[in-house]
């Protein structure tokens, strides 16, 4: 067995072989072919998750629920950023974007792209608190994810913060941060302290968390058209970057925090499927 090593595909073999309980995968070359190990358990996602948000906004939009060109004050984007808890996606984002003035508006297709592209985190809780608990968990189902546990990034971050929260109070945590500038100070003034061990053990307790079968059976919904109706906005924005060579398209969404990193991948030519969470 080679040694475990994550930068190569040879060291990934190893990694999996000598940390069984730590991996959970599903490999889908799209033609009856599969390669599979927990796909069933909780495991956590990180930013992986934010494909239900974009399944859930690309079905408001295919029914005319949501306008994609509709323009968002920033205030109201920046209302669920919780600053320095992202690795600096949010300000790349709006450099990418040009935002540059407080009061500026932002096209929520643009929104959208930034919770994809940079992996903001404001994004998805924006996104739930507009369309609310039903319709991500309804898009995650149309896609073949029937045990989602609604997620709150923001609330989630928070629960890092503050390990006394329960997994039950993070999305009021979440809105109260949003809605509240008192605990918004309150907040934005916490640390997760230094200690590796601990913060990556809170985030096993705190993050959000789903199955490798239910990602990968979202991905492969939007790649093959299957997901119905908003299938064709998910799969453009989850195709931001060209094809490599041979491939018609290349749809793909990460994630990473403290102990975990997460991704799912789609040829949609051959719909063949990787989806992981470490």
């Amino acid at each position: 067995m080679p040694p475990a090593d994550i930068t190569t595909a040879a060291g990934w073999v190893g990694y999996v072989g000598s940390h069984p309980d730590d991996i959970a995968f599903v490999v889908d070359d799209g033609r009856g072919r599969t390669v599979e190990h927990r796909t069933g358990d909780t495991v956590p996602l990180a930013s992986a998750i934010k494909v239900v948000h974009l399944a859930a906004y690309a079905r408001a939009v295919a029914s005319g629920e949501l306008d994609p060109a509709e323009p968002v004050p920033l205030s109201e984007w920046e209302r669920w950023y919780l600053p320095n808890t992202d690795g600096g996606a949010h300000p790349k984002a709006l450099q990418r974007l040009g935002v540059t003035e407080p009061g500026a508006t932002v096209p929520l297709a643009q929104m959208v792209t930034a919770m994809i592209q940079e992996s903001d985190n404001a994004v998805p809780d924006y996104l739930r608190d507009r369309l609310g608990d039903a319709a991500l968990a309804d898009a995650a189902a149309q896609g073949g994810w029937d045990d989602l546990e609604v997620p709150t990034l923001l609330g989630s971050t928070i629960a890092l913060l503050d390990p006394a929260m329960s997994r039950d109070a993070r999305w009021d945590a979440a809105r109260r941060y949003a809605h509240d500038d008192a605990y918004r100070e309150q907040v934005v003034r916490m640390s997760p302290g230094d200690n590796f061990p601990a913060v990556t053990a809170r985030v096993q307790e705190s993050g959000v968390t789903g199955s490798a079968a239910g990602l990968a059976s979202l991905h492969r919904a939007i790649a093959s058209g299957d997901f119905g109706p908003g299938s064709d906005v998910a799969r453009r924005t989850l195709e931001w970057q060209p094809a490599p060579p041979g491939l018609d398209g290349l749809g793909f969404k990460g994630g990473n925090l403290p102990g975990v990193v997460t991704e799912a991948m789609t040829d949609p030519d051959t719909t063949s499927q990787l989806s992981c969470a470490v």
